[in-house]
């Protein structure tokens, strides 16, 4: 098919000959003006291959098994094919590449702690806060949630959640990731990280 600006040409992929023109109308509707008499283009697939495709791309062996026992209404009687495979199906069971390694592992906990900010949220909690920080070791994939209602108080919250949980682990906050929020990039906070130590 080769295409125009007033429709497209249908040629023969072998000899390159004219079997057909196709003109657009000025409501892009298409019509077919034959050149060839007598002429008749049929596209004809295998009907194993059709209820293969039907059928959500199902197992030759099952497609067999269901046509036999009669499973399924005006089904003909389909055999398994010498040549089975199914590009679709080669395509679907392809797995992507594998990630890249992460560029940090923590071995212990709280070596690594991930900090995020979020909101405002339109739904406010049951005591008015509209903001909640989330704060995940790396080590063992705790999860604490702190809600906030306002944004400023994050750097509040964080002094509350280190001072608590390095109370309970019996260890301490060495290095955080963080979002990049203005929060946690104040000079007050990158002065509270220099005190204890956290990198960041």
């Amino acid at each position: 098919m080769i295409f125009k600006k007033k429709g497209y040409e249908i040629r023969r992929v072998d000899s390159g000959k004219l079997i057909a023109v196709v003109t657009r109308t000025c409501r892009n509707l298409y019509t077919l003006t034959e050149t060839s008499k007598g002429s008749c283009l049929l596209g004809k697939e295998d009907e194993d291959w059709l209820w293969h495709k039907r059928l959500g791309h199902i197992i030759f062996d099952n497609l067999v098994k269901t046509s036999s026992k009669k499973a399924i209404i005006d089904i003909p009687n389909i055999g398994n094919p010498s040549n089975n495979i199914c590009a679709s199906c080669q395509k679907g069971k392809l797995t992507i590449t594998s990630f890249k390694a992460k560029e940090y592992y923590s071995s212990k906990p709280l070596e690594l702690v991930h900090t995020y900010l979020c909101g405002p949220m339109r739904t406010q909690s049951i005591n008015g806060e509209k903001y909640f920080m989330l704060c995940i070791d790396d080590y063992s994939k705790m999860t604490w949630v702190m809600f906030l209602k306002r944004k400023y108080k994050a750097f509040e919250m964080f002094k509350v959640f280190k001072n608590q949980v390095e109370n309970q682990i019996g260890k301490r906050v060495k290095c955080l990731r963080l979002d990049r929020g203005g929060d946690f990039i104040s000079e007050e906070f990158t002065k509270y990280c220099k005190k204890y130590d956290i990198w960041r």
